[in-house]
């Protein structure tokens, strides 16, 4: 995968149903994502209802997560020629254009893959994000207002405690965007629904501080599709 890596909010057009807004953003327009030529990885979040999240969690219907190369790419990903002659078209049919929020950002890796000392399922061991076509996954987009607040030397810690198999913290990359739409995004991944519910059930004190105030943050509980 690339180096740089975008998140796009999306939100649905109000005239659709929740199905059909999924069903499109699979297909067709997915498949049209596909044929990027500066694209390196590509994977499609689409959000559902958690009982376990509150506030915000449906603000946005899905978020597009898009990897390029280097800072041109990044900079000028929405003149590639396939995205003018297909994407672009195709958002309206199914999307609020105006609601769209784009972030560009750098990751940072805090746990990558089962540590041994919480996880002795071999599953669990061979398991892996980038080979899997779905996963759950929670995403946090924090506030700007709590730049300083989001980062707390306990995240590895608590990321495991809850069964996360992998933890990114991603940081604006303010060369292409001085005034961001988010401070930060913190994703955490698990294999299988069930596997965030027991996870979760496990440490709920180690769940509540992930989860923070609602209102430091957009917080959705998603399907994470891998098309590319």
């Amino acid at each position: 995968m690339g180096r740089y890596k975008i998140f796009a909010l999306i939100r649905r057009r109000i005239d659709l149903s929740s199905q059909e807004f999924h069903d499109h953003y699979r297909h067709p327009h997915a498949t049209f994502g596909m044929n990027m030529s500066t694209l390196r990885g590509y994977v499609q979040s689409h959000q559902f209802t958690s009982r376990h999240l509150s506030g915000r969690q449906d603000e946005f219907e899905a978020v597009a997560e898009l990897w390029l190369d280097n800072e041109e790419d990044v900079r000028t990903f929405r003149e590639e020629r396939n995205v003018i002659a297909h994407i672009l078209p195709d958002e309206p049919k199914f999307m609020d254009v105006g609601a769209l929020k784009v972030l560009a950002a750098e990751e940072e890796v805090i746990a990558s893959g089962p540590d041994p000392q919480f996880f002795q399922d071999e599953g669990d061991q061979a398991w892996s994000e980038a080979s899997r076509p779905t996963s759950i996954k929670l995403l946090q987009f924090i506030h700007n207002a709590y730049d300083a607040e989001w980062i707390s030397p306990e995240d590895k810690a608590l990321g495991l405690s809850i069964g996360a198999l992998r933890h990114v913290r991603c940081h604006p990359w303010r060369l292409i965007a001085a005034d961001p739409p988010y401070a930060g995004v913190r994703e955490l991944w698990w294999p299988t629904l069930t596997a965030f519910e027991q996870g979760i059930a496990r440490h709920p004190i180690a769940w509540e501080k992930i989860r923070g105030e609602t209102s430091h943050s957009t917080s959705m509980l998603v399907q994470a599709e891998r098309f590319l």
